[in-house]
């Protein structure tokens, strides 16, 4: 089902109260003014308490991969592998698994989350959307800037082509994905011309991309960035925060690699799934690049929840309309399986 932006209401419905509720408990501390490891400790905390319970997985499987831009202290980073199905035999055997891969990027702004503050969601796509999910556990700013993070993510892109069958995944079924500035480092494996300054460039094309509500642009021009602003989970002044620390100058804000909706050509996209929202800083950028997308042909499922607010995937013990719609994201995945 693909929808396009002139079906979207932009004016969305009241938010669910519920949903409404959670921020405004969750956001009663000013939290871009805390320093970002005591974010990270609150970001982990609310998941743990309000997000999806934990799915047992066949098999999951945790590694270290060294990466190519490092410093003495830090030299490799984290991959978790989530396999809803696994036998594996002895004496060369067939091993099985789930045909398709996901490679997924966790969000936070590229400043807070984990493996751990996503685990659970990642279980659940990878039961729900039948698909193997391997996780990255990509270095954060602002102890690793611009473009650190991506970096880690095109490592581990081609770390984990490079390495598919100690991994038991088919490389011609991989692809990409995440949500918020995960979305953001998975957009940029497909923009292999944004690359060339980067010491790695991916490898592979993904066979296609998952991205929610995804951070697209920096800038912050749009009318949706300028209009969310208090009780939500991401307001604008958030938006600032993980900028601010993420970049290394605000000069930075109108790279492409930076802000992928001002890249000139996304004609080598892959299949994309893209997920926007009715309370979202990020939404304008997320329809329009789903525009985008479109209109330069590649096969784009555009789904839009006119009535969540971003971030809603750790909140689903809140509402029913919050687990409801984590469904869908994952039966989205589980639709590339038939792709």
């Amino acid at each position: 089902m693909s929808q396009s932006a002139t079906s979207i209401r932009l004016q969305a419905p009241k938010l669910e109260a519920k949903q409404r509720m959670a921020a405004k408990l969750l956001t009663l501390a000013p939290l871009h003014k805390l320093p970002p490891k005591v974010f990270r400790h609150v970001y982990s905390t609310m998941d743990r308490l309000l997000g999806l319970s934990k799915i047992e997985m066949a098999k999951v499987i945790d590694s270290s991969i060294p990466v190519t831009t490092h410093t003495d202290k830090e030299s490799s980073i984290k991959l978790r592998a989530y396999y809803p199905v696994f036998e594996q035999k002895i004496d060369a055997d067939l091993v099985k698994t789930a045909q398709k891969t996901l490679v997924y990027f966790h969000g936070g702004g590229c400043v807070i989350g984990s493996l751990n503050t996503h685990d659970r969601f990642c279980r659940y796509l990878a039961k729900h959307g039948n698909m193997n999910v391997i996780a990255v556990d990509y270095r954060l700013a602002p102890e690793y800037k611009f473009p650190t993070p991506i970096c880690d993510a095109i490592d581990a892109w081609n770390y984990i082509n490079d390495h598919h069958q100690e991994l038991h995944i088919q490389a011609e079924h991989i692809g990409v994905g995440g949500d918020s500035a995960g979305a953001y480092l998975a957009c940029i494996i497909g923009l292999k011309q944004l690359q060339s300054a980067l010491p790695s460039i991916a490898i592979a094309k993904p066979a296609f991309q998952f991205l929610i509500y995804p951070m697209l642009d920096l800038q912050g021009l749009t009318e949706s960035y300028r209009g969310f602003n208090k009780q939500l989970l991401l307001t604008r002044t958030l938006v600032d925060y993980f900028r601010g620390h993420y970049l290394n100058s605000l000069n930075e804000i109108a790279l492409p690699l930076a802000s992928p909706l001002l890249t000139d050509d996304i004609s080598d996209s892959p299949n994309t799934y893209i997920l926007t929202l009715g309370y979202d800083p990020l939404r304008d950028d997320g329809i329009a690049y789903a525009n985008r997308l479109k209109q330069t042909g590649i096969s784009t499922h555009h789904q839009h929840f006119d009535d969540c607010m971003h971030g809603f995937i750790s909140i689903t013990k809140t509402s029913a309309r919050t687990m409801q719609a984590t469904h869908a994201i994952a039966m989205a995945l589980n639709r590339f399986n038939s792709l």
